[in-house]
């Protein structure tokens, strides 16, 4: 009984560690939002408004929405949900782990280098936001490539050979080196 009890308090630590932690997170999340379309409002819209165009408007609307659609992702699966008495009742999904809410972050970070950057520095930097569709490319390329790659091979023909594993391959290196070698007596 106290080892499950236990291992009851070490998840539920972890759990407290994960939950602070994604707090943290999102409110600073929320500090960048307020911080970065502060700047880009009143310096870009309001401080240089003879030259703030209906295309940078666009622009901006919809990189903004974007980040703040994958805010609004990010706060509802990681904010942690407590019950009446204050006690932990789920930490929500962890804002550190790889994948999908990494790339989300990343979205973000990269509409808040664009807009800081077209509102000081020049609207060409719109083009950065290239960069995410690039990166996916990058990603999923290789991926498509060998999906097709090795589904587009017949069962007959030379596929076999390169369909081995490493392990087979070596296992059948062993095996051959040991029809070669004779032991004397």
């Amino acid at each position: 009984m106290s080892i499950l009890y236990n291992l009851f308090l070490m998840a539920n630590a972890s759990s407290k560690k994960i939950a602070a932690a994604n707090k943290r997170t999102l409110a600073n999340l929320q500090k960048g939002f307020l911080i970065v379309n502060a700047i880009y409002i009143l310096w870009r819209a309001i401080y240089h408004w003879s030259s703030f165009t209906i295309s940078q408007l666009v622009l901006y609307v919809c990189t903004g929405g974007l980040s703040m659609f994958f805010y609004s992702v990010l706060e509802s699966s990681g904010r942690p949900s407590y019950d009446a008495s204050g006690s932990l009742r789920s930490s929500g999904d962890d804002l550190n782990a790889e994948g999908l809410t990494a790339y989300m972050f990343d979205i973000i970070y990269v509409t808040w280098f664009v807009h800081l950057t077209t509102a000081f520095i020049s609207n060409k930097f719109w083009f950065a936001y290239l960069v995410i569709p690039a990166y996916a490319l990058y990603k999923c390329v290789p991926m498509i490539m060998s999906y097709l790659g090795s589904g587009g091979m017949g069962s007959e023909g030379a596929a076999p050979e390169a369909a081995k594993s490493k392990r087979q391959a070596k296992l059948e290196k062993r095996a051959n080196k040991g029809q070669s070698v004779k032991y004397v007596k």
